[in-house]
């Protein structure tokens, strides 16, 4: 089961890097709160923003990252366009906007940049059955191997911190550390600069699959 939002290819990334009003935001920095009216959608051209929500006690829950190269705050489309979440800047971030009318203008002119928004939408809906998908599993380890699996790519490092994890899988950064090391003990992965890189997925997936390894 694939887990993860498929990124704008050329066409929208060409439409908003020409058409779209850049934005930068630091460390922090908040891009819009859960009801605001949803004047804009965002390219993510560098960076990481964070979806989360705020609780009525202040606690707020992570949602997930969104990573360069994908789109933020799709609900402009929607009726009424209000956020459904909130978001902020998880480190420097560079982003193009377009408002509706732009948007729709891209559109016209360009017919399979809209192909393309409507492949994110559908990933964006996998994406929320998968952070439901997380709660499933009441081991730590379990979690994290699952997050594990489902962020690394051929040769990449798994870039999120332990912060991060822990605040998308409902943990504590006590626990994602504790199921880091044990899984760096058995060979299965290999903390390096830049993030972690996966040695065993196999393994992994036994872990979360239920099976021994």
């Amino acid at each position: 089961m694939k887990r993860s939002v498929p990124s704008p290819t050329a066409h929208l990334a060409a439409g908003f890097r020409a058409f779209g009003h850049i934005r930068r935001f630091g460390p922090g920095q908040l891009l819009f709160h859960k009801d605001d009216p949803a004047e804009e959608i965002y390219y993510l051209a560098s960076g990481k923003v964070r979806a989360f929500l705020l609780y009525p006690d202040g606690a707020e829950q992570t949602i997930c990252y969104v990573e360069q190269g994908y789109l933020v705050g799709e609900e402009l489309m929607g009726e009424p366009a209000r956020r459904i979440v909130s978001a902020d800047s998880a480190g420097r971030c560079v982003l193009y906007a377009l408002n509706f009318r732009e948007l729709t203008a891209l559109f016209q002119q360009d017919p399979a940049a809209l192909r393309e928004l409507l492949a994110i939408y559908m990933g964006k809906i996998e994406l929320l059955s998968n952070w439901i998908y997380y709660s499933r599993f009441p081991r730590a380890e379990a979690r994290v191997a699952c997050f594990l699996c489902d962020h690394c790519h051929a040769g990449e490092a798994v870039s999120y911190t332990q912060e991060q994890i822990a605040s998308v899988t409902d943990m504590s950064r006590v626990s994602v550390s504790k199921a880091l090391k044990r899984f760096e003990e058995d060979g299965l992965i290999e903390k390096r600069y830049g993030g972690v890189f996966v040695k065993d997925r196999e393994a992994l997936k036994s872990i979360f699959e239920g099976r021994e390894f």
